[in-house]
């Protein structure tokens, strides 16, 4: 009798294993899985987050050029809105061409144009401007600037600091 309750168990017991190693395996494939979703979200942001930096960056970089040209032969605009750049630039002996330098630009392999310039405080005096700029191509990311002006005697204005406002999304 003994033997026979001994017997019993051990054919209970018997099929026990394949089972919880089943699962056990189950476990771990669907924890390596999870393991594997998470890195890869986490490399699709890293990915999102460098091509961000990199437009901010190329954005800046065409802040700087852009600055760079209004202080030199565009420093008569400084005090013009955007939309009157043509009739200013006939009074300030400024070719077409060069207005057209003026509005549009490249940085490495990336173009841009002056999506807006607003001089603040009134013109032709004012003291400060608001630049945006917008990229052309596939990104078209735009970007503000808040430039400091300050009076250049007789010859208008010059930028004295730039400040930057931040990426302002996606332009249409």
């Amino acid at each position: 009798m003994l033997r026979s309750v001994h017997r019993r168990r051990r054919r209970d017991s018997e099929g026990f294993a394949l089972p919880l190693a089943v699962a056990g395996a189950l476990l771990l494939l669907l924890s390596s899985s999870s393991l594997q979703m998470l890195a890869l979200h986490h490399r699709t942001q890293l990915a999102r987050q460098q091509q961000r930096l990199q437009i901010e960056d190329t954005l800046a970089s065409a802040a700087h050029q852009q600055v760079a040209r209004l202080a030199g032969q565009g420093a008569c605009l400084l005090g013009v809105n955007q939309t009157r750049w043509p009739e200013a630039a006939a009074g300030c002996a400024l070719s077409a061409e060069a207005l057209a330098t003026l509005q549009q630009g490249q940085v490495g392999a990336e173009t841009y144009r002056v999506a807006a310039y607003r001089p603040l405080g009134g013109e032709p005096q004012a003291t400060g401007a608001e630049l945006e700029l917008q990229l052309s191509g596939s990104h078209r990311w735009r970007a503000g600037y808040r430039l400091s002006l300050a009076p250049a005697g007789p010859a208008g204005l010059q930028v004295i600091a730039m400040q930057e406002l931040g990426l302002r999304g996606v332009g249409a």
